[in-house]
């Protein structure tokens, strides 16, 4: 069976959380969106470069998931999102992206990535430049939300 885009996604969050939390994630939804309005409060945006393609990949997690996380790993979580918050989802996107990265090799595309840039806040919007629109997949755990929307064009 070939690999599909969902599947690598899929398979890399289960992977990135399961490891780090101990629980897996349950896919609650998939949507094609044109809409730039960010989906969680922290999201970390990694452009992504191969041969003949171009795109976006976005982590965007809610902070009360990634302060679990910082909790599991860390033994201890802030007060509110600091320099810290930022690192861990920052680094959370890298583990995600990284993963897909060599997931999506085995469909024939090598992906080079760019270091996260890093936006929070409420009601921002993201403009991932890309000419199609960005498919997102929403994860839950313990009632708490990761988003990951990915979008590639084809060059030339």
């Amino acid at each position: 069976m070939a690999l599909t885009i969902p599947d690598a996604i899929q398979a890399s969050v289960s992977e990135v959380l399961g490891t780090y939390l101990g629980k897996q994630p349950n896919l609650k939804a998939t949507e094609v969106r044109k809409e730039n309005t960010a989906l969680g409060e922290i999201s970390a945006i990694i452009g992504l470069t191969g041969e003949k393609v171009q795109g976006a990949f976005v982590v965007s997690v809610e902070r009360e998931l990634l302060f679990e996380i910082m909790k599991v790993l860390l033994g201890e979580a802030p007060a509110e999102i600091n320099e810290e918050a930022l690192d861990m989802a920052g680094e959370l996107a890298n583990m995600i992206c990284g993963s897909f990265r060599k997931r999506f090799e085995q469909i024939g595309t090598t992906l080079k990535a760019s270091v996260p840039s890093m936006i929070t806040g409420k009601d921002y919007q993201i403009h991932a430049l890309c000419k199609t629109p960005r498919v997102a997949f929403k994860f839950e755990i313990d009632g708490k939300h990761i988003f990951v929307e990915f979008c590639l064009d084809k060059l030339g």
